[in-house]
């Protein structure tokens, strides 16, 4: 047999490292080919990333809660046979060897610091005590709690600093909700998947909102690719349903529960979170009015949707209460000028409020 050795893949765009998790297989044993080896959380999410190779594994080159920076070694086998880059697959949950979740390092401080660990309420994923917890029972009462960083914070940070480097603009605009509520209850949808396909139409007569910068041109996608923001444990994720200018609204909504399932459980897949052409924040679902949306990693529009709830409108001169609700797009000031953004908010604005182009939407 001949020896090999595993590098920590890149498993997300701009990746640095990655911290495990927890290993699946010990030093001396045999794997097969695809055989899980290791979660790995990044930036998105938990990451099981399955053995390369099949074989005996000789070195693991790192501890449970250790960051790996990409390209360093993770595993070294002695192999029969080998394949390429491995792929991601879904998180597995293991139940607990002991009455306490908590990983060997974790137990381990616990021991240095004399924390009874079993007295320690966890905070971590299905109750599971971290690193935290136990320096808080450690420090005692304390006027402010230290909050480490993960990968994912870190990341997220980052991308923030990126994009505060990009002119981005805000505009706002009032929708009348009641066509799209009618509609939505009709489809027993929230909604959302209903915005998403108005914001697909509207992308064919206004395709820059559907592109992206580039250092020497403007790049218009030729498919609409949907990155909803959604909120997890671990930070703010944008998960992409794809293709969605091809789907219908069922379709967006059945994708949009799958992606947001998977976020929150940190099993989303590379495939999940690359790509986004256009982004949407539905701010509404935690009873924000507005919001100034930042753009995301490789579009030029974010749309945020506002609570929909009843207000004051003017209709055709008479004042009644209705369901509204207020979008604000933000866009890329370098792709879109406030006039094309204005246009494409205005073309948006009267799909939603229009039974009629509503219902022409595929369903």
């Amino acid at each position: 047999m001949a020896e090999r050795v595993f590098r920590m893949p890149d498993l997300g765009e701009g990746l640095e490292e990655g911290r495990i998790v927890r290993w699946l297989a010990a030093e001396g044993a045999t794997v097969e080919l695809n055989q899980p080896l290791v979660e790995i959380e990044t930036a998105k999410a938990v990451v099981e990333i399955p053995s390369p190779f099949e074989g005996v594994i000789h070195v693991l080159h790192g501890s449970d809660g250790e960051d790996v920076p990409v390209g360093a070694p993770l595993v070294t086998f002695e192999v029969v046979g080998s394949v390429g880059d491995p792929t991601q697959g879904s998180r597995i949950e293991h139940p607990p060897t002991a009455q306490v979740s908590a990983t060997p390092p974790v137990r381990k401080l616990a021991k240095e610091l004399g924390i009874e660990i079993e007295t320690v309420r966890g905070t971590g994923p299905s109750g599971r005590v971290i690193e935290e917890d136990v320096r808080a029972v450690a420090a005692g009462p304390m006027e402010v709690t230290r909050i480490e960083l993960t990968p994912a914070r870190r990341a997220i940070a980052a991308n923030l600093e990126r994009q505060a480097t990009i002119p981005q603009v805000t505009t706002f605009r009032t929708v009348d909700c009641s066509a799209l509520e009618t509609l939505r209850e009709e489809l027993g949808v929230s909604p959302l998947p209903v915005v998403v396909a108005g914001l697909c139409r509207v992308a064919k007569d206004h395709p820059l909102i559907n592109a992206r910068w580039s250092t020497d041109a403007i790049l218009a996608a030729n498919a609409v690719n949907a990155g909803l923001a959604i909120d997890t444990e671990r930070g703010l994720v944008v998960a992409v349903v794809r293709d969605a200018h091809t789907l219908g609204i069922a379709q967006i909504s059945a994708e949009s529960r799958r992606l947001a399932e998977a976020a929150r459980a940190g099993s989303l897949t590379q495939n999940d979170i690359a790509d986004a052409t256009i982004a949407v924040s539905n701010t509404g679902s935690y009873g924000s009015e507005a919001g100034t949306p930042i753009l995301s990693p490789g579009t030029s529009v974010t749309l945020a949707i506002g609570v929909i709830a009843e207000r004051v409108l003017v209709v055709e001169g008479q004042v009644a209460a209705l369901p509204a609700a207020t979008l604000s797009l933000t866009f890329d000031h370098r792709v879109l000028d406030g006039a094309a953004a204005g246009r494409a908010l205005t073309d948006l604005v009267d799909l939603l409020q229009s039974d009629d182009r509503l219902r022409h939407l595929p369903r």
